[in-house]
């Protein structure tokens, strides 16, 4: 179970990364497009960057909906009774 966990945990972060990393270039892309004029620039990253990332944020959602999920914790203390006076 601990093995499952580390591939979620390992996917969570390398699909967080690839969100993260297409967001930034996608906003800069618009951007730059904007300043420069270049209305073809917006058609291209809408159609490269677009899909990817929201692939990404759908697998990152997944997995970290996956990782909210606990293992029991195992007692390794004895309950004890309440005492009362």
């Amino acid at each position: 179970m601990h093995k499952l966990r580390n591939t979620i945990n390992a996917i969570f972060v390398i699909s967080l990364a690839v969100l993260l990393i297409a967001g930034i270039v996608f906003v800069a892309g618009q951007a730059l497009a904007l300043i420069t004029g270049q209305g073809d620039w917006l058609a291209v990253l809408n159609e490269a960057v677009k899909g990817p990332a929201c692939i990404a944020a759908s697998v990152c959602a997944i997995a970290g909906f996956l990782l909210s999920y606990k293992t029991p914790a195992q007692q390794n203390n004895p309950q004890q009774e309440a005492r009362t006076p």
